[in-house]
């Protein structure tokens, strides 16, 4: 079996919706193929880089699922320009930041893309 190059994007709030830790949880399965899974915060999706407390809303917590995410090989990217937009300076400490340019070359060397948000 073929190793394929999967991007999971994520873009919206981890406060707004349920598909956030759904995404989460599915890019851990994803590994179980031997997939190469890494996962790309952009836009309002960058709020998912910031270590918060959504169980307070009723909201699940990912904080689970980023902790597994290093065990699993799994790649956590947050757009500079996204953080930038909304004043994040620090990210969690298994994400690391990549340029506008560098996130393009990650959708366009991947071979599945799937988008939430």
């Amino acid at each position: 079996m073929t190793v394929k190059n999967l991007l999971i994007i994520i873009r919206t709030t981890p406060f707004n919706t349920v598909s956030v830790p759904e995404a989460l949880r599915m890019s851990i399965g994803l590994t179980v193929h031997d997939n190469r899974v890494s996962i790309l915060l952009i836009d309002e999706g960058v709020w998912n880089s910031l270590r918060v407390v959504p169980h307070t809303i009723g909201r699940p917590d990912i904080s689970d699922s980023m902790e597994l995410f290093s065990a699993c090989g799994i790649s956590v990217f947050a757009d500079e320009d996204s953080l930038k937009e909304r004043n994040i300076a620090e990210c969690d400490g298994i994400i690391e930041k990549i340029s506008r340019q560098e996130a393009i070359g990650l959708i366009a060397a991947s071979d599945v893309t799937l988008s939430f948000g």
